[in-house]
């Protein structure tokens, strides 16, 4: 009878066990499920595309300063002010200036430039934000996170390339205090490394200058 009971309560203890772990793994799928986004496709190469002397190395960036809660508020800048340009997208800083702005918070950017894809097939990009940010490529959205936030990143965020060539870059972004952060990473087609944008892949033509 001892050994039954005990038969039995091993039983129910393992049966607990694989419940709590069947919810754990269905949740985790779920999550998962939800975290994935649709493929981007349908970007269009810049058109018609720069000369090579016609490219300026870096992103153009054009700031303003303000309280902002909301990426679509800064659709236009008041009192713009032009930045030194970005020679990629890898920003993190405690209390640092916002990018290569002058000041530590307050601050909204509009960041104007080309991004070059040399191999056709499927990117996957990831954003980190801190706070709102509306990114673009090739007139199609990538990314859209546009309330205040801490430090956080996109999920992996597949980009269809089916012509290789130089694609617009756009992506508007605000700082409201605190901490700042702003950064575009990318796996190749076919790589497991996920490294920023680097600089030789990115450019920006003269009038997209204080856009």
């Amino acid at each position: 009878m001892m050994r039954n009971a005990a038969d039995t309560h091993f039983q129910a203890t393992a049966s607990r066990s694989l419940g709590v772990w069947w919810v754990g793994l269905v949740l985790a799928l779920t999550g998962l499920a939800a975290a994935a986004v649709e493929p981007v496709t349908g970007a269009q190469p810049w058109d018609p595309q720069p000369e090579k002397a016609s490219l300026n190395p870096g992103l153009a960036v054009t700031y303003a300063y303000g309280r902002q809660v909301h990426v679509d508020d800064i659709e236009t800048l008041d009192v713009p002010v032009i930045g030194r340009p970005l020679a990629k997208i890898a920003h993190r800083t405690v209390d640092g200036n916002v990018l290569t702005s002058d000041r530590p918070l307050l601050v909204a950017a509009h960041i104007r430039g080309l991004i070059r894809f040399n191999q056709t097939g499927t990117y996957t990009f990831r954003v980190e934000s801190n706070d709102g940010v509306k990114v673009r490529i090739g007139g199609k959205r990538v990314w859209y996170d546009p309330e205040i936030h801490a430090n956080r990143w996109s999920p992996p965020i597949p980009f269809d390339v089916v012509q290789t060539g130089w694609y617009e870059l756009w992506i508007n972004y605000y700082q409201k205090k605190g901490t700042s952060a702003l950064q575009l990473m990318w796996k190749l087609p076919g790589s497991q490394s996920r490294v920023h944008v680097p600089p030789d892949a990115l450019a920006h033509l003269d009038k997209q200058i204080g856009q």
